[in-house]
């Protein structure tokens, strides 16, 4: 029997101030992507004279999370789809919401003082995965990354879709952390990693560089050998960065978005996806004209709504979508084929039910690879294999188990 893991988000009975905080710190990668102030509206209609008690608490819940806190507007009449995927995940004035900042009885509202922003922010701040550290990736890159569970356990490497922020992979460094040194990091190149707004330089977009990002996040946090988990495109670099080291010494990957050439087909999501990374990535000419297109509100309509503030992301300005198209672009149409010399044990995973990354995909993937065996689950969608949810988790720990558990020695 190991101890329950520690749990994502806010814990129950939290008070509305915490519960703010703690989404404006989910929504931050947003926030502080660049684009001059956000705007984002009540979740219901409020009255004028509510509206200014709503926008001070969240100014000052803001304010003290270091974070350049949105503007409320009256309603969501103009605003973009990025803007309303925030908006919702605040969910600011909602009745239903601990998020309800302005309701005259709550403490939370008018009446937070000082103290009490203070110890809201300090509870978001230390929840569940805790702030990011920065490290240094090898060519300099700076990456935002994180650690959880015991120094000395066996270590699992989760590597997210390209472009995500950390919590759309939470549930899984949750899930694992009670047993297993589990770490991750946020693409290079596209999250704001210093005090200012906006995602830095550019760097280098190659696969050969964002494999080697898994292994300068190893070295930062003074691991020596890891399990590399790797969903959707980061299958792909959990793979790559097998091929070129041994200190990968085992692989999961989970409805991986394989480029295989003609060897296995794709759905229409990943040749739609290609096509428009394809055109992003040409020039921020092209990137500002597809980002007008993007930004409009039906942008959100095929997006889950519980995730929309993670999925919209690489989307928010047209540098972060030029900078995506590059990254995830290289990811999408690097042939793996290439890759399958990888010899360590191999954990493959999709679902008939996959509509997102063809499934052929990741059977090719399992048939060539000389350690690997294939789970084709009966249900389940692509997004849902971020959930965690316990059979998946259950999946996961018995193969970790097989792999991880005997005597280690790091290099």
């Amino acid at each position: 029997m190991t101890a329950p893991a520690p749990q994502a988000g806010v814990a129950p009975g939290a008070s509305s101030g915490e519960a703010l905080a703690h989404a404006l710190l989910d929504t931050a990668s947003i926030l502080r992507a660049g684009t001059g102030r956000f705007r984002v509206a009540p979740a219901s209609p409020v009255s004028p004279a509510r509206l200014p008690v709503l926008r001070s608490g969240l100014d000052r819940l803001a304010r003290a999370l270091g974070l350049p806190g949105p503007e409320l507007v009256a309603t969501p009449e103009g605003l973009t789809a990025a803007e309303l995927a925030v908006g919702r995940r605040l969910a600011v004035g909602s009745a239903s919401h601990p998020g309800n900042v302005g309701d005259a009885e709550d403490p939370a509202g008018p009446d937070l003082d000082d103290a009490a922003v203070a110890e809201a922010t300090h509870r978001a701040r230390t929840a569940f995965p805790g702030p990011p550290v920065v490290l240094p990736a090898r060519d300099g890159a700076l990456l935002r990354c994180w650690a959880a569970g015991p120094p000395d356990a066996p270590a699992v490497a989760v590597v997210g879709a390209c472009g995500m922020p950390v919590g759309l992979t939470v549930n899984w460094l949750s899930a694992l952390s009670s047993r297993y040194r589990v770490v991750t990091w946020e693409s290079r190149g596209l999250f704001a990693t210093g005090e200012g707004a906006g995602p830095g330089s550019p760097v280098d977009h190659s696969v050969e560089a964002q494999s080697e990002d898994l292994l300068a996040v190893l070295d930062g946090f003074g691991i020596g050998r890891a399990h590399a988990l790797g969903l959707c495109g980061g299958a792909v670099v959990a793979l790559a960065a097998a091929a070129r080291s041994e200190r990968i010494d085992s692989l999961s990957l989970w409805h991986g978005d394989w480029e295989l050439g003609d060897a296995a087909p794709k759905t229409t999501h990943q040749r739609d996806m290609e096509s428009l990374l394809a055109m992003v990535a040409r020039g921020p000419e092209q990137a500002a004209g597809m980002h007008l297109l993007l930004s409009r509100p039906s942008t959100l309509d095929g997006l889950r709504p519980d995730l929309a503030h993670y999925l919209i992301h690489p989307y928010t300005t047209p540098e972060l979508l030029y900078r995506y198209g590059q990254l995830n672009g290289t990811l999408m149409t690097t042939d793996c084929r290439t890759l399958l010399t990888a010899r360590q044990p191999t954990l493959v995973v999709t679902s008939d039910q996959d509509t997102t990354a063809h499934p052929a995909g990741s059977l090719y993937v399992a048939r060539h690879l000389p350690s690997a065996e294939l789970r084709t689950l009966p249900a389940g969608d692509h997004l849902g294999a971020f959930d965690a949810r316990p059979h998946l988790v259950a999946l996961a720990e018995e193969f970790l188990h097989s792999v991880t558990d005997h005597p280690r020695k790091d290099t």
